[in-house]
């Protein structure tokens, strides 16, 4: 609507200097009239000045611009990939700098810092929130930005603004995008003798990999991943510095696991087999599940009924190089809460069943002397033993590249001041001039 401004002035203007042959009853002309008697060039005549206040008011009434700052929430990736190098600084320092002159100037601000977790400051007024934006840190595996965007709203009604070097999460009012394309290299999986990497680069880059004291060169497809196989049972892996050092260290090892069990023949044979000892990270008992096990658990059923043959099994990471089909095994006593049928009889019962951190067998009697039965417990405790570290989530060693920024608009509301105040210039007008034929 500023648009109009010129047009307004300038269409008062022309009234002002307009030459008519004889006056016309219309508003303007004594201003015609006026200023052809005078000889000398018109001073600024308070009328006039008046009628041009008006009109640049309503303009301006029309675009009703904000009374003021409002606050805003401030929504802050801390993933590992707001580390990576950007100029002089960081994706992170880049988001500060752009952010800081919005959060001053807010009357009221709430800060969020998006990790795998989200962490709240305030609200409080924008400057008091200062040192807590310079003091973000980006270390965290991964960001969720929607579960920071939630707490936001949850604690100030106002406009949501989000920096990240990702795409916007869904309905936010503003965004910024931090970050440019760039080539990266990362370790983003291990497991035993085993490591993957990943290339966030437009093209096909050659990692080159630190294991003890060899190097060994690795080619990475871009925007992809390719695994480096044949290393030690347990090691420390480091790849050449590059955009994102975050993820240029990892290691792998196993640990010695504590366990508390019933002192059972068939049970301490199998934990020296595995290399477990006494402890209290993982229990066994002989008892049917009555709920979701609390920590990571194995149950033994106390008894069972007749042997069934498993006709059928469930994928499930517990049963990968596991036999089943074609065992006898006795059904236990259904268990009670989240548990998973994981090998199944004649008529869909359960045989075997598995739960988020738990696992339910037959009767010790019935599986301590068979293949299974070493090959499930291990398979149930080996997350347990392995420790992995330096890892990230694989999406933050590609680096995601932002999409176009946005802010939110400041909403209006001195629109209806200014068009009071226009009104007012014009009474004023019409009381002190009287209109002249």
């Amino acid at each position: 609507m500023l648009w109009l401004l010129p047009l307004v002035l300038l269409l008062v203007y022309l009234l002002y200097r307009r030459r008519a042959p004889r006056p016309r009853p219309w508003a303007g002309v004594w201003l015609w009239k006026r200023g052809r008697a005078r000889r000398f060039r018109p001073r600024l005549d308070l009328r006039l000045f008046l009628l041009l206040l008006g009109a640049a008011l309503m303009v301006l009434a029309l675009e009703d611009p904000p009374l003021g700052p409002s606050p805003l929430v401030f929504v802050v990736d801390a993933s590992a990939s707001m580390a990576a190098r950007e100029g002089k600084g960081t994706r992170l320092d880049l988001a500060k700098e752009r952010l800081l002159p919005l959060l001053e100037r807010a009357p009221e601000a709430l800060l969020v810092r998006a990790g795998e977790k989200p962490t709240a400051f305030g609200p409080a007024p924008g400057v008091a929130l200062k040192e807590k934006l310079l003091a973000l840190e980006a270390e965290d595996r991964g960001a969720d930005l929607e579960a920071a965007v939630a707490l936001g709203r949850r604690l100030l009604k106002a406009p949501v603004v989000v920096a990240t070097d990702g795409p916007p999460p869904p309905g936010v009012e503003g965004y910024l995008g931090v970050g440019s394309p760039q080539e990266n290299l990362g370790i983003v999986a291990v497991a035993q003798g085993f490591l993957a990497l990943g290339n966030g680069g437009p093209r096909r880059l050659t990692a080159r990999v630190e294991v003890g004291e060899k190097v060994r060169e690795v080619e990475v497809p871009p925007r992809g991943f390719a695994p480096l196989l044949g290393l030690p049972p347990t090691f420390s892996a480091r790849l050449e510095e590059d955009a994102l050092p975050l993820d240029d260290r990892a290691s792998f090892g196993l640990r010695r696991l504590g366990v508390d069990y019933p002192r059972l023949p068939a049970l301490e044979r199998l934990f020296r087999l595995l290399g477990a000892g006494p402890g209290s990270e993982v229990r066994v008992r002989l008892a049917v599940p009555q709920g979701a096990p609390e920590g990571p658990t194995l149950y033994l059923a106390p008894s069972g009924r007749s042997p069934l043959p498993v006709l059928l099994t469930a994928p499930h990471p517990l049963l990968e190089g596991v036999a089943l089909l074609g065992e006898r095994l006795p059904p236990p006593p259904p268990p009670q809460g989240p548990w998973q049928a994981l090998a199944e009889g004649e008529g869909g019962v359960g045989l075997l069943y598995a739960a988020p951190h738990g696992l339910y067998l037959p009767p010790l009697e019935a599986i301590k002397d068979r293949p299974l039965f070493p090959l499930l417990v291990h398979r149930f405790l080996k997350p347990y033993r392995e420790v992995a570290s330096g890892l990230l989530a694989p999406e933050e060693t590609l680096l995601p590249t932002p999409e176009g920024s946005f802010l939110p608009q400041s909403p209006g509301g001195a629109g209806r001041f200014l068009a009071l105040l226009a009104a007012l210039v014009l009474l004023l007008e019409a009381l002190r001039f009287r209109f002249r034929a």
